[in-house]
């Protein structure tokens, strides 16, 4: 048995359900532009790659936006930052047992939060949430050169914590967590009920796939021993 001395988080789709609150400012954003609204079925698709592809996703309409408008997209991503502003927050719900599990784990091992979001957004978000108190470090997009799928802010908790990345779990939702972590050298668990542009997850070959955040701790467990 060899425990881990880590254990990493995704944010969006795996801690906690944020779409709701991204819908209405992406689409105060679209309507300040003179777009047609956005649905919550895109939005859940389009979530997982930051806040910049998301909004070259909804101007477009396409999950992989080959050519947009450059000046639109920087008014976009101006009118988004100032919408979302006011919205981060007021609908995100925290999926079962998020609270109960990290407790529980905070106990057994150093938490961390590594999302493609934003530090602007992420840092109040997880106060409003009530679970900022469960991490000892936090890494975003905003942080690094290259956000997940690249290793980059893996690597750098890695660094930071002084941690071999073989001996930090990262639990995540999308195929970017899945990717970042074996880049990284990280093991990785995924949740099946996140954000992954409408694919399952297990085609992306994590170590494993749990259907509720619920049986983590028995999972991470799990994988201790097989190590």
């Amino acid at each position: 048995m060899r425990p881990f001395h880590l254990v990493a988080f995704d944010l969006d789709g795996t801690l906690v359900d944020s779409a709701p609150d991204i819908l209405p400012a992406l689409n105060q954003m679209m309507a300040s532009l003179g777009k047609a609204h956005v649905s919550l079925l895109q939005v859940q698709q389009w979530l997982g790659n930051g806040m910049a592809v998301l909004i070259q996703r909804a101007l477009t309409g396409e999950l992989c936006p080959d050519h947009y408008d450059v000046s639109e997209f920087e008014q976009a991503q101006q009118l988004f930052v100032e919408f979302y502003q006011q919205t981060n927050g007021a609908a995100t719900r925290l999926f079962d047992q998020v609270p109960e599990v990290l407790a529980r784990l905070s106990q057994r091992y150093p938490l961390a939060v590594v999302t493609n979001k934003p530090r602007q957004f992420t840092a109040p978000l997880l106060r409003n949430m009530g679970i900022a108190r469960f991490f000892s470090a936090l890494w975003c997009a905003d942080d690094v050169a290259k956000a997940k799928p690249e290793p980059d802010m893996l690597l750098a908790l890695a660094r930071q914590q002084g941690v071999s990345t073989a001996d930090i779990l990262l639990v995540g939702d999308s195929e970017n967590d899945i990717f970042a972590a074996r880049a990284a050298g990280m093991p990785v668990i995924a949740l099946s009920y996140g954000y992954n542009h409408g694919q399952p997850i297990a085609h992306s070959n994590p170590d494993l796939v749990l259907e509720c955040f619920s049986l983590l701790p028995d999972a991470i467990s799990s994988l201790e021993q097989e190590r």
